[in-house]
C-alpha cells in the first residue's frame, strides 16, 4: 500500500502485532492505535511523512517501534501514548514533535531529562502518573512551550527553570487533595505569557507560593 495516508485500527481490541510491512508506507500521515488493548508488537513505522501517532490505551504495548524514514523539513508531529504500556521514551529522534501526550503510564516512574531536548513541543501532558515526584531539571529548556498538564501526581516542588519558560500560557498542577505541602518556585521576572494556573488541592501553606507571583502580568485565571 505505498499511497497510504491514514490508518484507522481504533479499538481493534483482539490485535496483537503491527504487519512489519508498515515500514513501507512512507506517505503514511496519521495511523491511529488507539485501545488496541492485546496489541504488544508494533516493529517499524515510517515517519517521512507522519504528522500523528496514537498509542494510548495500548496497554500491552512496552517498545515503541524502530522509526523509519528521513522526516520532512517543518513537519509538525504529535505523538498520543498515554495509558499506555511503554516502558522507555527514546524519542530524540522526533526534532519536529509539537505535542506529547503521556498521561497515565504505569511502567514509567522517572520523566527522563531527554524530553527537554525536544525544542519544537508546544504541549506536553503527563498528568495522572501515580509514580511521578518530579520533572526534569532542564524543563526550562523547552522555549516553545504553550502548554503544561503536571495534574494528579506526586509532584510538590517544580523544578527552578520553570520561569523560564516565556511562552507557557496554560500551567496545571491541580492535585486530588494532598497531604504533601506544595511549593512554587520564584517567577524571576519570567513566565511572561502564563494566563492560565491551576493549583487546586495542592496543599500550599504559608511560603508555598513566591513573593514574585504579582509579577505574572499575563495571568488571568489563578486556582487555588
Amino acid at each position: 500500500m505505498p499511497n497510504l495516508e491514514y490508518l484507522n485500527l481504533q479499538e481493534c481490541t483482539s490485535l496483537e502485532e503491527v504487519h512489519p510491512s508498515l515500514k513501507y508506507c512512507r506517505k503514511l500521515i496519521e495511523l491511529k492505535l488507539y485501545e488496541c488493548k492485546s496489541l504488544e508488537r508494533f516493529p517499524y513505522v515510517n515517519v517521512e511523512s507522519l504528522e500523528s501517532l496514537n498509542l494510548s490505551f495500548c496497554y500491552s504495548l512496552q517498545k515503541l517501534p524502530e522509526f523509519l524514514g528521513i522526516m520532512k523539513q517543518g513537519t509538525a508531529i504529535k505523538i498520543m501514548m498515554s495509558y499506555s504500556g511503554i516502558r522507555e521514551l527514546p524519542l530524540s529522534f522526533f526534532d519536529h514533535l509539537t505535542e506529547l501526550h503521556l498521561d497515565g503510564m504505569k511502567n514509567l516512574v522517572v520523566l527522563p531529562s531527554s524530553i527537554c531536548k525536544l525544542k519544537g513541543l508546544v504541549k506536553l501532558s503527563v498528568s495522572n502518573w501515580s509514580k511521578l515526584e518530579s520533572l526534569p531539571e532542564e524543563i526550562g529548556d523547552l522555549e516553545n512551550l504553550e502548554e503544561l498538564d503536571a495534574s494528579y501526581n506526586l509532584i510538590s516542588c517544580p523544578p527552578s527553570s520553570i520561569f523560564r519558560l516565556n511562552k507557557l500560557k496554560s500551567l496545571t498542577f491541580e492535585k486530588h487533595r494532598s497531604e504533601v505541602h506544595f511549593v512554587f518556585p520564584p517567577v524571576k521576572g519570567g513566565l511572561h505569557s502564563l494566563e492560565d494556573l491551576d493549583l487546586r488541592y495542592c496543599n500550599i501553606i504559608d511560603g508555598g507560593l513566591p513573593e514574585d507571583i504579582g509579577s505574572l502580568s499575563s495571568l488571568k485565571e489563578l486556582n487555588l
